[in-house]
């Protein structure tokens, strides 16, 4: 006998008894108005409850239509009242699972659960077809719970049903959980939704399972850092393997991570990355502690970013003229032993300088879609010393014009020049209606890539050695 994956991971205020299930549908009627399929999955479930939760109290109540699932988790449930029928695309659907139900991946169930799935007004999928999984559940669950706790009081089939802005809030907060799920899995929302099993994904099926013990506290711990006064935009993310997937190989699948980003109302932000304990109850370790800041003043721009990692502090400065158009510097300092944030802000200085790096960059002046930007970065060590050692100091007294010494740099993508530099890197970005495209570029080593991030959350990634010809990749690292 076996414990469901889903009934260990989402919290106790998510799970609910098996006992309100099986109220059945209104006797009194002999042909269904409306008819409903689909299949219970967190591994295939038999012998469980599916029913519209009509009064959404969260549970299957006595006179609310249900049905009992078969093999493969399949169900139909025939809706034969007339009030239940005009409401069923406006109230959860629910999957009370009760012990002894059968999963058929982990045997019989020994705690029951609940799995749910958003009324499928705001489902991007067929209406009459509804999976119901762990993913499913834990996107709509806490919706449900923020809304009511909110200024809506409960919900309700009338209110969905006649009230706009609470449909476009629903719609909303559901769209930014969708994404973040894309950005993970990098499959289409329809696949959210979708028989995982059936469809052969098993990075999904393995994935729900891991990311279902992670997504509530990700939900709450992000709406609590937004309800700050001094926050504009706040993601908490827990993650099993490494926490930048697009960039870096998931050699740490076996650790949990969580990646909190803020940015606040003085435009500075900060990011945490920290490794968790199995439970996801206490930090292991801290991976990276860092911030970031800016200020513009008499036509330059002071960009600032810090970051205590395990190999000490590293800082970033970049001094730019403010324009479309313009030429910059930034400094990398690294300073070992240090572990504390405030202290590596405090720790720039000439003598832990480490490279230099010449930029030229330009913009076609657009904003937002239509918008095309060009960067190119010339590194240089420290040695090959350009006579601007601490550019936090340097922002104080330097003129922009003084950076024009440096347009020899072209900003052009095609360009080949070197200028003796130990590293040259161009980028070119295209933001379309869709999606974004990124090019990168390494000029010495003669390679290239391309990242198209769909606005959707999908991405795609290719490498190449002339920038004409395109090889699919999983990450941007393995074209080089």
């Amino acid at each position: 006998m076996k414990v469901s994956t889903i009934a260990l991971a989402i919290s106790s205020t998510l799970l609910l008894s098996a006992c309100g299930g099986g109220g059945g549908s209104d006797s009194d009627n002999t042909t269904s108005t409306r008819s409903i399929q689909g299949k219970a999955i967190d591994g295939y479930v038999k012998g469980a409850t599916v029913g519209l939760d009509l009064n959404f109290n969260g549970k299957l109540d006595a006179g609310e239509p249900t049905t009992i699932t078969g093999d493969n988790g399949a169900y139909i449930l025939d809706i034969k009242a007339n009030d239940a029928a005009s409401c069923a695309d406006y109230v959860p659907t629910i999957v009370d699972v009760p012990v002894g139900a059968v999963d058929e991946d982990l045997g019989v169930v020994e705690t029951a659960y609940t799995m749910t799935i958003a009324p499928a007004i705001f489902i991007p999928t067929d209406k009459d077809l509804r999976d119901i999984t762990p993913l499913t559940t834990v996107l709509w669950d806490n919706i449900q719970r923020d809304l009511e706790t909110g200024n809506l009081g409960m919900l309700s089939c009338d209110t969905i049903k006649n009230q706009t802005e609470t449909r476009e809030r629903i719609s909303m907060m559901l769209k930014e959980q969708e994404y973040r799920l894309q950005r993970r899995f990098n499959v289409p929302v329809t696949e959210l939704y979708s028989d995982f099993i059936a469809s052969g994904n098993t990075e999904l099926a393995d994935g729900a399972a891991k990311l279902v013990k992670g997504m509530q506290l990700s939900y709450e711990e992000t709406r609590d850092l937004l309800l700050q006064d001094n926050v504009v935009f706040a993601e908490v993310e827990y993650m099993q393997g490494h926490w930048n997937h697009i960039m870096e190989d998931e050699t740490n699948t076996q650790h949990w991570h969580r990646v909190t980003k803020v940015q606040y109302k003085d435009h500075s932000t900060t990011t945490r990355i920290e490794r968790m304990s199995d439970d996801l109850s206490s930090v292991v370790a801290t991976m990276e502690d860092s911030m970031k800041r800016e200020r513009t003043e008499r036509h330059l721009k002071l960009i600032e970013r810090y970051a205590v990692e395990p190999d000490g502090c590293n800082s970033w400065i970049e001094l730019v003229q403010a324009k479309n158009n313009g030429r910059g510097l930034r400094n990398h300092h690294h300073i070992g032993n240090i572990d504390s944030l405030s202290v590596c802000q405090n720790a720039v200085d000439d003598n832990n300088l480490t490279t230099q790096t010449i930029l030229a960059y330009q913009s076609n002046g657009v904003d937002y879609i239509g918008k095309v930007e060009e960067l190119g970065q010339f590194q240089y060590d420290q040695e090959q010393v350009i006579p601007y050692r601490n550019l936090i100091t340097t922002f104080d007294k330097m003129n922009a014009d003084e950076l024009d010494q440096f347009n020899y740099i072209l900003a052009d993508f095609t360009d080949d020049a070197i200028h003796s530099a130990t590293s040259v890197l161009r980028n070119h970005s295209t933001h379309l209606e869709d999606r974004y495209i990124w090019l990168g570029r390494d000029v010495i080593k003669g390679k290239w890539d391309k990242t198209i991030q769909y606005k959707s959350g999908l991405h795609e990634f290719y490498c190449s050695t002339d920038g004409d010809t395109w090889t699919p990749a999983n990450k941007v690292t393995d074209c080089y």
